[in-house]
């Protein structure tokens, strides 16, 4: 009379998980299987499907997972038994009822549910105090819309904002706050500068009139004015282009044009120049209220370090340009740098 060998199903979890090392090839485990292909192995989420190998013993519960090549370093490794949810006995009407197949039968139904177990282990449930009535059914896909609780807190449903975007123009706003505070602090340190720069230019302005007071009596008036004419210069006389063409004129070192609303070409006037002058310097503020293009088609331009400015976008409402002709009485090259931007 020959006997069966019985292993019984126990309390144990039909998963296991390791971390591997990148070494450690053979990974053990306990739990009950009734079928080599019952037994499924993932490396992190991907399935394994090849390159591993399963050893079991008869009389031992478990088995050994062998893998060809270590699993990587930091990687998840899962071993898991899946069993199709099924009666694996027939019990015929007066046919002979062996303890044997009622034991394994038993114990497949418990592996079913330890399977059942630790799947619903691994699923959102509510906790036993929760009310009752809860509709706990998931809305229709609605693409980028999250999930969220009714008003009543009695189901779930689609968010009225796809949430991919909110998070993008949230960025954005972060970027921009970024932006302007960046900007905030140029300007800052651009008025630090502009500070300094009036200082330097009222000693020059006192040193021009303490020389002026020590000339000739004939020379006085004369002295006086440049120097008059020279404050007026710095701090006071400005003109604005009309129809984007530039008169410069003795006296006036600041010129501003109208506000740029397209993309414009602005020319210059030399003709109410002194010839005599030997260097001329002016500044030309050019004014934006969009982005657009200006160039200067009339003179030859060099820019001052051989840095060409970008002047077809504009994130600021003003830039700042300095002309000085290269040499005395020529008006058509011009060295030029840019300043700031406000």
């Amino acid at each position: 009379m020959s006997t069966e060998t019985l292993i019984e199903a126990g309390n144990i979890k039909p998963r296991i998980q390791f971390n591997a090392d990148g070494v450690q090839k053979e990974f053990q485990f306990f739990f009950k299987i009734y079928e080599p292909e019952n037994v499924k192995v993932y490396i992190e989420d991907a399935e394994q499907t090849s390159g591993y190998s399963l050893s079991t013993k008869e009389d031992v519960q478990g088995g050994v997972i062998t893998f060809d090549t270590a699993p990587e370093s930091g990687k998840l490794v899962t071993i898991y038994r899946e069993l199709e949810l099924k009666r694996t006995t027939n019990f015929k009407e007066g046919g002979p009822f062996r303890s044997s197949n009622v034991n394994s039968e038993f114990d497949y139904q418990l592996s079913c549910l330890e399977q059942l177990e630790d799947s619903i282990g691994r699923t959102v449930t509510f906790p036993q105090y929760a009310p009752t009535n809860l509709n706990i059914n998931l809305p229709m896909p609605d693409a980028g819309k999250s999930i969220i609780w009714s008003e009543d807190e009695g189901r779930l449903m689609n968010s009225d904002y796809q949430f991919d975007k909110v998070v993008a123009l949230s960025s954005q706003y972060c970027d921009q706050t970024q932006q302007y505070l960046n900007q905030a602090k140029e300007i800052n340190s651009q008025i630090n500068n502009n500070q300094t720069l009036v200082q330097q230019l009222a000693n020059n302005v006192t040193e021009l009139q303490e020389q002026a007071m020590l000339d000739a009596e004939a020379a006085k008036a004369a002295a006086k004015e440049s120097a008059a004419n020279a404050v007026n210069s710095l701090y006071n006389q400005s003109e604005t282009a009309e129809a984007f063409t530039i008169t410069l004129k003795d006296g006036v070192s600041i010129y501003q044009t109208p506000l740029l609303t397209e993309n414009a070409e602005i020319h210059f006037d030399f003709s109410q120049l002194a010839q005599s002058a030997n260097t001329v310097t002016f500044e030309l503020y050019l004014c934006f209220s969009v982005f657009v293009t200006v160039s200067f088609p009339d003179i030859n331009i060099s820019w001052l370090n051989g840095k060409e400015p970008n002047l077809t976008q504009n994130n600021t409402m003003t830039k700042i340009l300095t002309f000085r002709n290269k040499e005395p009485n020529n008006f058509e090259d011009w060295l030029v740098s840019l300043e700031g931007g406000f």
